[in-house]
């Protein structure tokens, strides 16, 4: 007796294609099994599923839900749960992508209060990058792909999910940034087609009924989006006012009335909401393996012949595995703080604004 497999020919059927062609503005340490700069379509792939949550998991109530519409559209190994994607991700070079190690030219020390060491200053791309991207002593740890370096991200996928693939594209154009590091604003890219913005808002506070992004945010202020104050010559120097903003936001800063989140005091300090671990000061119950990533997310775009840091909060709750939900108010309260001290240190704009 002869056994028969059905297909489902309408998942695969009018495919179409968009493309984003990219310009590399901060150094991508876009890493392959051994951590070494290579162009390829899986990290690509990952990103677009990430922000492909931000742009639909309002609509869905729990994580299983947004989980089966995501295996849904991007594949699954689990066949009853989603199978093959719908969506396929190419990358390829417009232009030579040379990976390097070259040191980077320096834009100068900031201040950083807790740096007693070395007089309370700090290296403001070392800040960024941390120990794993850059040694303090040893340099670049591991090769890049310079800002300047060209390549298109191709991605196909049915008639069906093209709108949904389109508002991702959307948020990715605006917000993305891509490999080791990429909340601190390395692997910043400008995309040359334009994509429309279309994900809405949601009331920030009512985004913490569930602990993983999902939405962008807005306040009574307006979106919960900041651009630095000045625009800058090179990304070094982008870098370095983003650096700047984030110490002062962490650490505190003195001349402009702002305090220091606390790190030490606390079963879980304020400042661990930014991200978690925190160096030299760990939770105990969350030990050296505990991870959480920051909510906040920086970036660097360009402005004709200049670059210009911002930065993005994405509202949730931490992860209930880590931080009772219980303490959700407190959360709130502390992210309230975080906001003023933007609002204070830089600029608040429209997402309509970002570019």
């Amino acid at each position: 007796m002869e056994m028969s497999m059905k297909v489902n020919i309408a998942r695969y059927y009018k495919q179409e294609r968009l493309d984003m062609d990219c310009e590399i503005i901060t150094p991508m340490f876009l890493g392959n099994a051994s951590q070494e700069a290579e162009l390829r379509a899986a990290p690509f792939k990952a990103l677009l599923r990430y922000w492909w949550r931000i742009a639909e998991g309002g609509r869905y109530d729990t994580p299983a839900e947004l989980l089966a519409a995501e295996n849904e559209i991007f594949g699954s190994a689990d066949a009853d749960s989603g199978g093959r994607s719908l969506v396929t991700v190419e990358v390829e070079p417009l232009s030579e992508m040379v990976a390097k190690k070259d040191a980077f030219t320096s834009p100068g020390k900031i201040d950083h209060p807790e740096c007693e060491r070395t007089r309370r200053k700090t290296d403001p791309l070392n800040y960024l990058a941390g120990m794993g991207l850059i040694h303090y002593r040893n340099g670049i740890l591991h090769s890049y792909f310079p800002a300047g370096a060209m390549f298109r991200c191709s991605i196909t996928g049915s008639r069906k999910v093209v709108p949904q693939l389109k508002q991702t594209l959307g948020l990715m154009s605006r917000f993305a940034t891509i490999g080791s590091r990429s909340r601190n604003g390395w692997g910043s890219f400008s995309v040359k087609q334009n994509y429309d913005l279309t994900c809405p808002e949601k009331e920030w506070k009512k985004a913490f009924d569930l602990d993983y992004p999902h939405c962008l945010g807005k306040d009574n202020e307006g979106s919960l989006f900041w651009r630095t104050q000045t625009t800058q010559n090179s990304w070094e120097q982008c870098m370095k006012e983003l650096a700047d903003v984030y110490v002062s936001i962490r650490a505190g800063n003195p001349e402009k009335g702002i305090e220091r989140m606390e790190v030490n005091a606390g079963i879980r300090p304020d400042r661990h909401l930014l991200g978690y671990p925190v160096t030299n000061h760990s939770v105990a119950r969350w030990g050296q393996s505990g991870r959480h990533g920051s909510a906040l997310r920086l970036l660097v775009r360009k402005e004709a012949e200049q670059y210009r840091g911002c930065i993005l909060h994405l509202p949730h709750l931490y992860s209930t595995a880590m931080w009772p939900e219980e303490e959700k108010d407190r959360q709130i309260q502390i992210w309230q703080s975080v906001h003023r001290k933007l609002d204070t240190l830089c600029q608040r704009v429209s997402f309509e604004e970002a570019q």
